[in-house]
């Protein structure tokens, strides 16, 4: 039964294989899914990262409507969930000696905190930041607030990815005219959602098996210690069938029904069928398939071994591994994990740790299934309503006609916004390459500067260059970006880029002037000059 109550949670997920949308309420501690919708993201989503804002924008406003269709209800916003290829930790450190011995203040904590955001990665934000130790005077503390020292230091992991993630993403919520909530980091969530706090507490490590991106996340004593995004997944299997070579719309079927993560697992009468025919007549050895699925798969997991030993947890993990996403469905999984990680303690997440239940809108949306938990997840971590005027409300639509014009109002900005990133991104790759040419005529000048012609290039290149490429096109682009904090990186890759093109340009001026006063007749006869008087000296101290 449809629902005219707008007291709802939405949560979308924009995941390599599918969007994802699911509209829920709480009640009593029970999360009920009141709604639930998919669309295929072919051609428009790779390894978690929006490239294709317009099909990625269909595909969302098709969520949406068919969402819409079952609550009787106008949604106007949502929680997102970020993820993808570029998503990884980065942990710093950041000191201070305070002189003389201080209490250290909040202030002092947040003020360090607050640097530990600089990251020396100019495409890179920082989308979230964990505390991991500070360290007093050597000694390291829990909590340093009103503690007596003289020098702190603070480790951070900044949790970062390539500043066109949130970008696109809040482009394309815009677009559908949705206003996003809160961007939540997808693996994080999906970690509190599924790990137990003992798990956490003791050391484990989550893996969550995605189509295009495998995301491994290591916890110790209740902190997130290290994220990194492995770009493999479950779809570099369908590939790797399609080589043998399999009709690519066969190889999800072929993956489902012969996948199998560790083949000695399996007794020798289990499996009876040699051949699998195609759909166009020919066959393939079963052992064949099989092997090329259990050679990728353990790719996947000798990579996830190997960044698990760079997290410089392994060995500390008492509770083990925890694997989850839609990958994990695969034959044997845990039996292959254990096999190549040497991790005896291994375990399946096929379900939240939260109660939730389905109404019969959302019955096609499985609870028990591995890959349901991220979506599930971000639902979780909703706490404000999301849910707008009834359909069947006359003067909810007339209250709506201002809001709506509010979204275009905003989608337009976004847009305006994108394309002022976009222009200034072409003005950098403008500067870089006017230095380059700035360097080309030094080099040009110096080597042939007896000709003419170089110098009257050079001098010419000299007063025309900076105009061109740090001109009134330049400041133009500036002034559209400068109050905007997310491109504060990107505007200070500029100025730097601008000044180096200013230096180089003076030093250009500086080589025209001299070289056209080397060859000016006053020049050239001092050089005459000069080389006589050398002449004789070298001729004397021969003598």
């Amino acid at each position: 039964m449809a629902t005219s109550d707008k007291d709802f949670i939405v949560a979308i997920e924009l995941a390599s294989s599918k969007i994802t949308g699911v509209a829920g309420k709480k009640k009593d501690g029970t999360m009920q899914v009141l709604a639930y919708a998919e669309e295929d993201t072919a051609g428009c989503i790779k390894r978690g990262v929006v490239y294709n804002i317009e099909k990625t924008y269909q595909s969302l406003s098709n969520i949406i409507t068919k969402l819409e269709k079952e609550l009787n209800t106008k949604i106007q916003r949502a929680y997102v969930g970020l993820g993808g290829q570029s998503m990884r930790s980065y942990k710093c450190v950041i000191k201070r000696n305070l002189l003389t011995q201080s209490y250290i203040s909040n202030d002092l904590i947040d003020a360090i905190r607050s640097e530990s955001y600089d990251i020396p990665f100019s495409d890179c934000e920082v989308l979230d930041n964990y505390p991991q130790e500070f360290v007093v005077d050597s000694n390291s503390v829990a909590e340093p607030v009103g503690v007596m020292g003289t020098n702190v230091e603070g480790e951070f992991l900044n949790i970062i990815a390539k500043n066109k993630l949130r970008a696109n993403v809040s482009t394309v919520f815009a677009n559908a005219g949705i206003d996003v909530v809160e961007e939540l980091i997808s693996p994080l969530h999906l970690a509190n959602n599924v790990l137990t706090d003992a798990e956490k507490r003791s050391g484990c490590a989550l893996v969550d098996l995605g189509a295009d991106t495998t995301t491994l996340v290591v916890f110790k004593n209740n902190i997130v210690r290290y994220l990194v995004t492995i770009p493999l997944g479950s779809n570099n299997i369908n590939k790797d069938l399609a080589t043998l070579p399999v009709d690519e719309a066969e190889t999800e079927d072929i993956k489902i029904k012969y996948g199998d993560a560790c083949q000695d697992a399996e007794s020798a009468d289990e499996s009876q069928e040699q051949h699998y025919t195609t759909t166009d007549g020919r066959q393939i050895e079963v052992a064949q398939i099989k092997n090329v699925i259990e050679a990728r798969m353990g790719e996947i997991i000798a990579n996830v071994s190997n960044q698990i030993v760079n997290s410089d947890y392994s060995g500390k993990l008492l509770a083990g591994l925890v694997i989850t996403g839609g990958g994990s469905n695969m034959k044997n999984i845990v039996k292959a994990f254990i096999k190549s990680t040497k991790v005896d303690k291994v375990r399946l997440a096929t379900k939240v740790n939260q109660m939730v239940t389905t109404s019969a809108q959302a019955s096609a949306l499985k609870l028990d299934r591995p890959e349901t938990t991220s979506i599930l997840s971000l639902l979780l971590s909703g706490t404000l309503p999301c849910g707008g005027a009834s359909f069947e409300n006359t003067q909810g639509y007339v209250d709506q006609q201002a809001k709506d014009e509010e979204r275009r109002r905003k989608q337009e900005e976004a847009e305006a916004e994108a394309q002022d990133a976009i222009a200034f991104d072409k003005i950098k790759g403008d500067i870089r390459e006017a230095y380059e040419k700035v360097q080309i005529q030094m080099k040009e000048l110096k080597n042939y500067g007896k000709d003419k012609a170089v110098r009257q290039r050079a001098q010419q290149l000299s007063l025309t260059i900076l105009d061109d490429a740090i001109g009134e096109k330049y400041e133009k682009a500036v002034a559209a970006l400068k109050d905007k904090e997310k491109f504060r990186q990107s505007l200070t890759e500029g100025a730097e880029l601008a000044e180096l093109l200013k230096k180089a340009v003076d030093e250009l001026i500086q080589q025209v002037n001299k070289a056209n006063s080397d060859n000016s007749l006053f020049g050239r006869m001092r050089i005459f000059l000069n080389d006589l008087v050398n002449e004789d000296s070298s001729d004397n101290k021969k003598k």
